[in-house]
């Protein structure tokens, strides 16, 4: 059987763009995939924003309540995809910004089990799989990553410019990643093996591309997600549709 897998990178609810959700929604609704994932950094988390909170901004933080987060990603997002979503397995990676739950608990360890993501929407018990963005073993600490066939699901690591070709240089398998917000795909090649390869490949992201933060400056983000297929053998498809203007074309079908 064919694993029929969606991959949702970087929604930064509610930074969202409405559009490009709405179009991926439709097309989730056509599809039918056995497994949904949310690739990290689904939740914007500016109620606990690490960096305004290192500044000591308080002036940021006006109006902005956790909780509120919270019911609106449930709201707009969490229920939705379960409704759209029935008997396909669910799976919440979490990325840095929704570690930032984590960065404030050690400073704050009183607030342990009352601000977490998979605990304030009750993941488990919804039948969420929650993947850390860190986790910890007695072996130490690593990325949260998930396997399907010979294709490693991640956050992300990388923002330098050639972000692709840094991820498959440290990796022995094909990885799909987010975190950039752009679309970039690089091919490693063994010289030893002419047959043998692995690719590292961005698939953009579902937030705004022009957040107010960025006060208006030119980036390469890109609203895109990624559509995957994987064979009994583990061999994989993965293609990611561009999303323009609240639209795109998949197998010859428009979605918008």
């Amino acid at each position: 059987m064919i694993q029929k897998v969606i991959i949702l990178p970087d929604i930064h609810y509610p930074k969202h763009s409405k559009e490009a959700i709405s179009a991926v929604f439709s097309f989730i609704k056509w599809f039918k995939p056995t497994t949904i994932v949310l690739l990290g950094d689904a939740l914007e988390m500016d109620s606990i924003n690490s960096w305004k909170r290192g500044k000591g901004s308080k002036k940021f933080f006006d109006g902005k309540r956790l909780k509120k987060e919270y019911e609106g990603f449930d709201r707009d997002i969490l229920t939705p995809l379960e409704k759209l979503c029935k008997g396909a397995t669910k799976i919440y990676m979490g990325g840095n910004h929704e570690e930032w739950a984590n960065t404030l608990i050690d400073k704050e360890p009183t607030l342990e089990g009352m601000i977490e993501p998979e605990i304030c929407l009750n993941l488990k018990k919804r039948g969420w799989q929650w993947i850390p963005y860190i986790v910890s073993g007695e072996n130490g600490s690593k990325r949260g990553m998930i396997q399907f066939g010979k294709l490693i699901l991640m956050h992300g690591t990388h923002w330098n410019k050639y972000h692709s070709a840094k991820t498959a240089e440290e990796f022995s398998k094909s990885v799909a990643y987010g975190h950039v917000h752009d679309v970039q795909f690089y091919t490693k090649t063994f010289s030893d093996d002419s047959y043998g390869f692995h690719s590292a490949q961005s698939i953009g992201c579902l937030c705004n591309t022009s957040p107010d933060f960025m006060r208006g400056s030119v980036n390469k983000w890109i609203n895109a997600f990624g559509v995957l297929y994987v064979q009994p053998d583990g061999h994989f498809n993965l293609y990611t549709p561009i999303i323009v203007k609240g639209r795109f074309v998949y197998a010859g079908k428009v979605f918008k």
